[in-house]
């Protein structure tokens, strides 16, 4: 079975798995979930508190393990990270994660931020606002990393040591205004900025996700973009230094092999809380220029024959591929700590249950055995048209006897 076809038949399983489960009472509902790596623009309720455990899989498709002979299975990689959620009052919180093991079996790094969103939230509002600031201690940023390229790890760029990264949130929420259009819009923006070292490679965040929220399951569709300052066709590409000082170590990065995903997940929720999620991250990255193949001999001759014209008169010797995993599969389970249902929550509960179909069946066997008894107006109704009808019989009985 290839990638497509595995990718295919686990988001085919999630879907079956969302219709099939039955609606519950209440359930319970974390006013400040995330749908993969969107945020939502509310908080947790006060005093609650949320655990979430995620696994993290990919096939890193390295040309240059190939090239090793090492066997397909040596590139699969799969990662736990725990999350949390804290809420403080209505409109703030804090949170906390980390991912327990990475590369080399070693943690990968600990975040821990807070969120906050506009007074508001008590109830459902159509449009809403949040911002989240964290702090992140990323432990490494090579080995292994792409192409031999210090920061370029197989799942994005990171800078080792201290990075601060703010986030913009804004949320349009159609349920409140339009109930049958369980909708939601996400989008987030911000910036990540290295404060250990490398300030010049700061990146530009963009996250946007559709939501379709049912009463047991949620589907939502994201793209994620996380780009260097070469969004600008006069920046792009970016020249990097892979060494600082080190002219013959620098090469370019184009926009297009900035790490950008699409992706495709659902939730399956229950009543006491526990959420199953699952996310299928698809690579939308390409390499542009020169890639690292016989490429690279060409960049070493630096001869003007019209091939990478750009990167020659750049001085660039070093070609970069974009080897980031094609696709990944991201399963994770939450559940509730300490819970009390926010009033934003219940109505959401309320408007979803509201227009959900139930269907309607009719046991015909039980009604022929349950037969209900006539109606007073419908016997008394009988009851006439039987004295009617002995009446007639009397006077034609009359009528002949004469």
């Amino acid at each position: 079975m290839n990638h497509q076809s595995t990718v295919l038949f686990v988001f085919v399983c999630l879907v079956l798995t969302a219709i099939t489960t039955p609606a519950q009472q209440n359930q319970r509902r974390n006013r400040g979930e995330s749908f993969y790596q969107c945020q939502n623009s509310n908080t947790p309720g006060p005093k609650d508190i949320w655990l979430s455990m995620r696994g993290v899989g990919y096939i890193w498709d390295d040309p240059a393990t190939s090239v090793s002979k090492r066997s397909w299975i040596k590139n699969i990689f799969a990662f736990p990270e725990v999350y949390s959620q804290f809420g403080i009052t209505d409109f703030f919180s804090l949170h906390a994660s980390t991912r327990v093991l990475s590369h080399g079996w070693v943690p990968g790094w600990f975040d821990g931020g807070i969120k906050l969103t506009l007074p508001n939230n008590q109830d459902l509002r159509p449009n809403g606002i949040g911002l989240s600031i964290d702090y992140r201690y990323q432990t490494r940023e090579e080995n292994p990393s792409l192409s031999g390229c210090i920061g370029f790890m197989p799942e994005g760029f990171v800078v080792k040591g201290h990075n601060l990264e703010t986030v913009f949130i804004y949320e349009l929420d159609l349920l409140p205004r339009w109930s049958f259009l369980p909708l939601r819009l996400l989008t987030n923006t911000g910036l990540r900025l290295p404060l250990s070292k490398r300030h010049d490679m700061y990146q530009l965040l963009l996250n946007i996700a559709v939501v379709y929220s049912g009463y047991g399951f949620d589907f939502f569709a994201q793209y994620q973009l996380e780009s260097f300052d070469n969004l600008n066709p006069k920046n792009n590409p970016k020249k990097v230094y892979n060494v600082e000082s080190d002219e013959r170590s620098t090469f370019f990065v184009w926009f297009s092999e900035n790490p950008m995903y699409i992706t495709l997940g659902g939730d399956v929720r229950y009543d006491n809380g526990v959420t199953l999620s699952l996310a299928v991250p698809i690579l939308l990255s390409y390499n542009q220029g020169s890639a690292k193949t016989e490429d690279q001999g060409e960049l070493n001759r630096q001869e003007q024959n019209g091939i990478f014209t750009d990167e020659k008169a750049a001085g660039i010797f070093n070609p970069f591929d974009p080897w980031y995993p094609k696709w990944k599969i991201v399963a994770s389970l939450s559940f509730p700590i300490r819970f009390k249902m926010s009033g934003a929550e219940m109505m959401r509960n309320y408007l979803l249950l509201k227009n959900r179909k139930q269907e309607k069946k009719i046991d015909i066997d039980k009604r022929l055995q349950l037969q209900e008894p006539a109606k007073p107006a419908e016997d008394n109704k009988e009851g006439d048209d039987a004295k009617r009808r002995l009446e007639e019989i009397k006077k034609k009985r009359e009528t002949i006897t004469k």
